[in-house]
């Protein structure tokens, strides 16, 4: 028996004598972790009218939103599967301030999905590089346990076969939280907070990047990153994410 056959063996076996139950519904399940109805139920943009550039729901026939036409960022386009709308805001909400893991992976495994599917149907799509978690301030990181976005980050790469590197970005301020802020507050809350080290600065020189988190709602905090990656010499940023606020 081959690895790959040992592996669906044993996670059959598993499925089999201890049975998962669905993160949204509690329904009884072989293994998953979402039922059928729950991904049904998901607020997916998929067809959708998006701008191009930051994913935003747009009404026009226009490639991009207004704020990016009038501000264009550093980054070149957002790669993210769903809007932060219910029940997807209560796995996310689950997974950073329960910390239940589960969802984590979950929510990992369905931006890595999206992200090759996209791939197989864009075959002139060039895939980043390195992989870079929007960075924590240490205390918040502490606080919490984790940082989500290297969660996410973690399984995206493992699924993608991309490299990830954690640590290059700092985030030296200890900021109040973005949460209710305005964009302008957001942005002013965000200046200088963050910082590549000279050290690390051959992760980023020359390199398409994948800038990872897990909801993006003003693009403030994005802007700050993708530039800041720009400035030190990146040739490209993407943007991934799990959710937009629309």
């Amino acid at each position: 028996m081959d690895t790959r056959s040992a592996a669906h063996y044993f996670s059959t076996l598993t499925a089999a004598f201890f049975p998962s139950q669905c993160l949204l519904c509690a329904c009884n399940l072989n293994g998953d972790l979402l039922c059928t109805n729950c991904q049904y139920d998901l607020p997916h943009t998929y067809g959708q009218l998006l701008c191009q550039q930051c994913g935003l729901r747009i009404e026009s026939l226009s490639d991009f939103c207004g704020h990016c036409l009038r501000h264009p960022p550093a980054f070149s386009r957002c790669f993210i599967p769903f809007s932060y709308d219910h029940p997807l805001d209560h796995l996310i909400l689950k997974f950073k301030y329960r910390r239940n893991l589960t969802s984590g992976k979950l929510l990992g495994h369905m931006l890595a999905d999206y992200l090759k599917h996209y791939a197989q149907e864009h075959c002139e799509w060039q895939a980043p590089d390195v992989i870079i978690p929007a960075p924590m301030h240490w205390l918040r990181r502490w606080l919490r346990g984790f940082n989500q976005a290297d969660i996410l980050g973690h399984y995206v790469a493992r699924e993608l076969q991309i490299p990830l590197a954690s640590h290059v970005i700092k985030r030296i301020h200890h900021t109040s939280s973005q949460k209710g802020l305005s964009r302008l507050d957001r942005q002013n809350n965000l200046r200088k907070a963050f910082k590549i080290t000279e050290s690390d600065r051959a992760h980023i020189q020359g390199k398409r990047i994948a800038l990872i988190d897990d909801v993006v709602t003003t693009t403030a905090t994005v802007r700050e990153l993708s530039q800041l990656l720009i400035n030190t010499g990146a040739k490209d940023v993407q943007v991934w994410a799990l959710a937009r606020t629309m």
